[in-house]
């Protein structure tokens, strides 16, 4: 078992009967990342993205998550950024960069 170090979690939506969460953590390998976590309204037991019964990383729209996802993520895009690391200034100036 690891631990984690979670960043940043924006307030739970609710989408259909489920509730969704936006992770910002902190991986070794990678840096900080996003991830969905998901869960039943009124469970307690959160569930990764990945468990969602039509998950698909190859789908590059969604994911094969719900679509209202997208909007929630935009609702706190700012947070979501500053918890990566990401700043106006640098989306101003590396867009494209390499």
């Amino acid at each position: 078992m690891f631990q984690e170090t979670i960043y940043y979690t924006t307030p739970p939506i609710i989408l259909g009967k489920h509730e969704w969460v936006l992770d910002v953590y902190q991986t070794e390998f990678y840096g900080r990342c996003t991830r969905h976590r998901w869960r039943r309204v009124g469970d307690v037991q959160w569930w990764k993205d990945e468990e969602w019964p039509t998950y698909d990383s190859n789908h590059g729209t969604t994911g094969g998550m719900p679509k209202g996802l997208a909007r929630h993520f935009h609702r706190h895009r700012v947070a979501i950024e500053q918890a990566l690391g990401i700043s106006a200034q640098t989306e101003l100036f590396c867009v494209g960069a390499g």
